[in-house]
């Protein structure tokens, strides 16, 4: 955690897990903190999300899948040890920002490192994964700069995770039934048959499909209709969406060129990459579409007088 505080005018670390797919280095230099997700190798050694980069993840997982690692959540200590070290950077309160638990037990571990934390601590489900949780983290970072208490900024980006969607399409659900993270679509494995589900988060974390289709260009052609489906009353301008790809751009390409070609609202944020902690589970050939409602920090003050 940096020792300079510019701008967070609440004082509030923000700290989120490897979950998010990126590394320490990288989200510290968009205002907030990880704790990498620890990793076990086949043969005995082990690593952490920070150390093994996305491009290398991807040339081994498509070579071999059986050496490709598996992923446990952070100890307790690690996240007592993270909350001292923004203690001692001067914040005076912490946000954790969790990886779903509907997918890892990195949420129950914060929470019993919270309770007797040296400055008050709150942790959050964010239901999701991936990018997804970036743009949590983003959004709790402008909440600190705008000033919100820690309730204020729980609740805050509590309200933008609720808008959230992220609409998925596995080339196969073979890895997510593989690594044990399949949740309720274990029984559509169904690869032979071609059959295309369009998977997303539910209230509880746990993957679930939507829809589904048969062949990849029907399963992207359904999801903006989805899309319109679950923000028809949405403010348009406040809209916002990514692209997330797994080992190449072109299904997340196909995918966009589906969304744009419905004419959607919403501003495209960009297109991102996958990375190891996700990429294990969900496998090559994953196209996904995120969608969320920039809203303001100032609207989440609990005195507006």
């Amino acid at each position: 955690m940096s020792k300079k505080l510019p701008k967070n005018r609440s004082k509030i670390a923000i700290i989120t897990d490897g979950g998010c797919d990126r590394t320490s280095k990288e989200v510290r230099e968009c205002g907030f903190d990880l704790i990498p997700i620890p990793l076990a190798f086949p043969d005995g050694s082990t690593s952490t999300s920070d150390d093994f980069g996305v491009r290398d993840f991807w040339e081994a997982l498509l070579s071999d899948y059986e050496t490709v690692p598996k992923t446990s959540q952070p100890t307790r200590f690690t996240y007592e040890q993270k909350i001292q070290e923004a203690a001692d950077a001067g914040y005076e309160s912490a946000l954790i920002i969790t990886i779903s638990t509907g997918l890892s037990a990195t949420y129950d571990v914060a929470v019993l490192a919270a309770e007797n934390a040296v400055i008050p601590t709150k942790v959050l489900d964010s239901r999701i994964v991936t990018w997804s949780m970036i743009v949590l983290c983003e959004a709790a970072v402008k909440g600190a700069e705008a000033g919100l208490s820690l309730d204020e900024l729980a609740a805050y980006v509590t309200a933008v995770r609720d808008s959230m969607s992220l609409l998925i399409v596995f080339d196969t659900l073979e890895y997510l039934v593989r690594g044990g993270r399949a949740g309720r679509t274990a029984g559509l494995l169904a690869s032979a048959l071609d059959i295309k589900p369009i998977c997303t988060f539910e209230d509880d974390g746990v993957i679930d499909s939507v829809k589904k289709t048969r062949g990849r260009k029907k399963a992207f052609q359904m999801i903006p209709k989805l899309v319109a489906e679950r923000y028809a009353e949405k403010d348009a301008e406040n809209l916002h969406y990514m692209m997330l790809f797994a080992e190449d751009t072109q299904s997340a390409e196909d995918l966009h060129a589906e969304i744009e070609k419905a004419n959607l609202p919403g501003k495209c944020t960009g297109f991102n990459q996958i990375g190891i902690v996700v990429g294990i589970y969900c496998g090559p050939g994953t196209a996904a579409s995120l969608h969320w409602s920039d809203l303001d920090p100032n609207d989440y003050f609990s005195d507006k007088s």
